[in-house]
């Protein structure tokens, strides 16, 4: 499982995750803009890194804002859709890249990664990595929004298996727990066409979230379970943390 599993997010985010993952919506995303505005007070041009920013849906709705928006990922596909998406003279800008080396110094007021966008690799020292960059990109002082599974609630809750019909296509999801990941089979049949997918992400406890963050100078501020910003409790449907680079003198 691991051999087929290594390197999955290379193949996996195309027009296919488009397919399954259509209900993730404008309200939800609206929901996370929400909860970040509210914590964290922003200049009207401040400079926003959405890391992983997908088709770019909370990268535009910041943008509409007025915030300078910038949007990483390593899907061309995705990439060419919030592109497609951007209106001209839209301050949103997109860019093709690896997490674990983002292209840029000391710039960002705020980043965001959201919908889970880490732990997608084996060796904890690239997952570690990741968050290094998080601190090497953002401004002395600025804020990070990380948005990632809880351990707890998918140990407890993980439904291991969904069958579904989206438009001509049966979906039929499998997951499973191998080691420390949590792993998601994905067979995608369109007729007689049939593909199959990954998903495999580290699943680190919340405990070990704040070690790690705090190991790459980023210092959490406020918890929460849930886009509306609950509480973070046990079994909380999401692990949220909103925090600073740390200062140094």
């Amino acid at each position: 499982m691991e051999v087929k599993t290594r390197g999955w997010y290379k193949k996996w985010f195309g027009n296919e995750y488009l397919t399954v993952y259509a209900h993730r919506d404008e309200r939800e995303a609206k929901q996370v803009i929400t909860l970040l505005l509210e914590n964290i007070k922003l200049k009207k041009h401040a400079k926003i890194l959405d890391l992983c920013c997908g088709q770019g849906r909370h990268a535009l709705l910041l943008a509409r804002q007025g915030f300078s928006v910038f949007g990483i990922d390593l899907s061309r596909t995705l990439l060419e859709i919030a592109k497609f998406k951007n209106p001209p003279q839209q301050n949103a800008h997109f860019i093709q890249a690896d997490m674990r080396h983002i292209p840029v110094n000391n710039k960002f007021d705020v980043l965001m990664n959201l919908f889970t966008s880490f732990g997608y690799f084996h060796e904890d020292r690239d997952n570690q990595g990741v968050f290094h960059q998080f601190n090497r990109a953002l401004k002395p002082d600025a804020y990070f929004l990380f948005d990632y599974l809880n351990k707890h609630s998918v140990l407890k809750n993980l439904e291991t298996y969904h069958k579904d019909t989206i438009g001509p296509v049966i979906v039929e999801q499998e997951r499973q727990i191998v080691g420390d990941r949590v792993v998601k089979k994905i067979i995608l049949q369109n007729g007689k066409d049939t593909r199959i997918f990954f998903e495999s992400v580290r699943m680190y406890s919340p405990e070990t979230i704040l070690h790690m963050l705090r190991d790459a100078g980023l210092i959490p501020v406020k918890i929460y379970g849930s886009y509306t910003g609950s509480d973070f409790e046990i079994n909380s449907s999401r692990f949220i943390v909103i925090g600073k680079k740390e200062a140094y003198e």
